[in-house]
């Protein structure tokens, strides 16, 4: 039996004695948790993969071999990546082993287990990892590549493709993708960084009503917040009264 968020959260030992479904359960909880915490200092690209893949462990089977095996690979490299070692992530570490065997890096399992749940974990990290390196045309492939049938990590897919977007000056095009992204998931902690980005890529784009528009929903769906605030300053700048 599942155990309850609430129980896993107040375990003294919470991943002591638990299944791989409670394991997982918790580790989108606290993902969540952390994701709502830390927006503040987080930009889009490095945020939406800890949510998303988290929710992806969260959601998805893992009953399949080959699915099972390419999450363990995964869970190998994914260090180097959360440290920031993008190279390694994606070319692995044959000097590092594990139970006898070499790390394997992202380009790899890719290539072996992209039509699993986790293979697209594998190039949502791998597109992320490029977009880190300035290799955005590299990037775009994976993102396009990815697909997942959880809405929050589709979101995310959106999201990775409207940055590379931004980057290539198609503010107006990144928008859209920010808005698809927005409505992927109602529940999605990450709406409202989506919104904001939309909003300030229609600006940018010259589409000053739409950005208006999107910039009072942040006013009104979360004052109080950093959001909030940056809707305001954006009015202000252009010369519309909140």
């Amino acid at each position: 039996m599942i155990r309850s968020q609430k129980e896993l959260s107040e375990a003294k030992h919470p991943t002591q004695g638990l299944s791989q479904t409670d394991k997982l359960v918790l580790r989108y909880s606290q993902a969540r948790d952390w994701t709502q915490g830390n927006q503040k200092t987080l930009g889009i690209i490095a945020v939406v993969v800890l949510l998303a893949v988290a929710g992806l462990f969260y959601y998805g089977s893992v009953s399949k071999t080959n699915n099972e095996r390419a999450l363990t690979l995964v869970a190998r490299i994914e260090p180097a990546y959360v440290a920031g070692d993008y190279r390694h992530a994606i070319d692995g570490d044959p000097t590092h082993r594990i139970q006898g065997e070499p790390v394997v890096g992202l380009r790899q399992i890719v290539s072996d287990y992209g039509s699993t749940d986790a293979g697209s974990v594998a190039e949502l990290y791998l597109g992320n990892a490029y977009y880190y390196l300035g290799k955005y045309d590299s990037a775009q492939t994976m993102f396009e590549k990815a697909s997942f049938s959880v809405p929050v990590a589709q979101a995310s897919l959106d999201a990775g493709k409207a940055a590379i977007y931004e980057h290539k000056g198609n503010n107006e095009e990144a928008a859209k993708l920010f808005q698809s992204a927005v409505h992927r998931d109602e529940h999605n902690p990450l709406n409202a960084d989506y919104t904001l980005s939309a909003a300030r890529d229609l600006q940018q784009a010259g589409k000053k009503d739409e950005a208006v528009k999107l910039y009072k929903d942040l006013l009104e769906k979360y004052p109080g917040t950093q959001f909030d605030d940056a809707a305001k300053r954006a009015l202000m700048e252009m010369n519309i009264p909140t």
